[in-house]
């Protein structure tokens, strides 16, 4: 009977992650709508809104903070596990993490570009990735502060802290698995999905780990930098695109090799209510909550294409 009771009280728990992070979704589609609607309005009476730099830290931190926000207040009233088991993150363990979020970074990047490369055929329409359709026409700054430093700062708290800390209780598995699938979606698009649900696995293992988000916060520092400063900027320079190539090469296959030499030795608590096991997928995704933030996931997927 107490797993039964513990059951459904995660299935009530999840359910309600789903709502706080699907409320989150709906929060940033209203914003963009409610600033196109103005600038549209604006516009009319000769006002003309350039949607550049200024527009694009704007919006991401609106987005950020309202959505946040709202999510956080949904879900703020879930029991936090009071006391994590946390070790001292050695630098074996750093340095093995970051390499792995690297290899997880290009093979969730192959993915997401092959996928779409195949939906585009189908559909004969060019590929198009949304990514980088924003980032042309931005300045550098506007790129270093959105995505290098706002985007880390944020995006840890609201998918590493506040999530996992109200879900450790359920185990450590469950944890990595829902904070790394609400992550990946709630970039918005097929392009990110693989690679940022690839690195939230590592990141939420990390945070799990060593209870502290400072680490993950720097590693999605550096990705995003490497990702977008520097991915930008390195063809302008023939022996600066070598090392990278090379420095990314490099970090890929260590990352693969590292990831299965040490996978065995990977480390998962149970919870003081475990939900791993037989019909742990029901639990985590096929409840109300989590069935509505899938929906909400579809429709930016669907927005992010158009």
């Amino acid at each position: 009977m107490r797993i039964v009771e513990d059951r459904r009280i995660a299935w009530k728990a999840f359910t309600r992650v789903g709502i706080g992070y699907g409320a989150f979704l709906l929060v940033t589609i209203v914003i963009q709508l409610e600033v196109g609607v103005i600038a549209l309005l604006l516009s009319r009476f000769g006002m003309n809104i350039t949607f550049g730099n200024w527009y694009m830290v704007f919006v991401s931190l609106s987005n950020y903070l309202v959505g946040g926000v709202v999510g956080w207040l949904i879900i703020k009233d879930m029991p936090v596990l009071s006391r994590p088991v946390a070790r001292k993150a050695g630098a074996g363990m750093l340095v093995s993490g970051f390499l792995v979020c690297m290899s997880a970074l290009f093979f969730g990047n192959l993915m997401g570009q092959s996928l779409m490369s195949i939906v585009c055929a189908l559909l004969g329409k060019p590929m198009v990735n949304p990514v980088e359709e924003v980032m042309k026409g931005l300045s550098t700054w506007s790129i270093f502060v959105t995505m290098v430093v706002m985007a880390p700062i944020c995006e840890e708290i609201l998918f590493r802290k506040i999530l996992i800390d109200r879900i450790r209780l359920y185990g450590d598995k469950a944890a990595i698995l829902v904070s790394s699938v609400v992550f990946g979606l709630s970039h918005g698009n097929f392009y990110q999905f693989f690679y940022a649900f690839g690195i939230g696995l590592v990141l939420a293992y990390i945070y799990i780990q060593t209870g502290k988000l400072r680490y993950t916060i720097i590693f999605h520092m550096i990705i995003n930098f490497l990702g977008s400063v520097v991915a930008l900027h390195i063809g302008d320079d023939p022996q600066l695109t070598v090392a990278y190539s090379i420095f990314m090469l490099g970090a890929v296959i260590a990352g693969t090799v590292l990831f299965f030499i040490n996978q065995k030795k990977l480390v998962f608590h149970p919870g003081l209510m475990e939900t791993w096991g037989k019909g742990t997928f029901r639990i985590l995704f096929l409840n109300l909550g989590m069935i509505l933030f899938f929906l909400v996931s579809a429709a930016t997927f669907i927005i992010s294409s158009s």
